[in-house]
């Protein structure tokens, strides 16, 4: 009986042990947010090109958003450019992560919010409305991060908006 128990705590110490930690190292961490940040730069400064760098060259790329997914470095590019085809219409952007962890050596997975805010149309219906809680775009993504020789680049992405 002994010998059952023995093993059975044993087998929980070690299962517990190899789950628990985070593969995730520190600087893997600091790589990853410093893609983002650099992507939150560019897309203020309304460089689209360079927010790209944040994405995997491959056609294995996807993004999943409300208009469904889209295949591929180009093509996901390629929205954006539509999406978003000035300065002004791309805003003031923000990230917020809430959650970032190893799933292996080279895969994290990300989940966060973002925020885009429309300064000139705020200030614009400020002095009429005195509120620019209209003026913003909010939402959510899921991020599944890839490490390569080149670094951490986003495999996948699945933003949402939340209005």
């Amino acid at each position: 009986m002994f010998r059952r128990i023995f093993v059975f705590l044993f087998s929980l110490t070690c299962f517990h042990n190899t789950y628990s930690q985070n593969i995730l190292s520190e600087q893997d961490k600091k790589s990853i947010l410093s893609v983002m940040n650099n992507q939150e730069i560019a897309w203020n400064q309304g460089k689209i090109d360079d927010f790209m760098e944040g994405y995997i060259k491959s056609e294995n790329l996807i993004f999943n958003g409300a208009n469904g997914p889209y295949y591929g470095w180009k093509a996901v590019k390629y929205r954006y450019f539509r999406s978003y085809p000035s300065k002004e219409k791309m805003g003031v952007l923000t990230f917020k992560v809430s959650d970032l962890f190893g799933l292996s050596s080279n895969l994290a997975l990300m989940i966060g919010e973002y925020n885009l805010l429309y300064p000139s149309k705020c200030f614009r219906i400020f002095k009429k409305f005195k509120s620019c809680q209209d003026m913003t775009s909010n939402g959510f993504f899921t991020l599944l991060w890839k490490k390569t020789d080149q670094g951490w680049l986003i495999l996948s992405d699945h933003t949402s908006s939340s209005n």
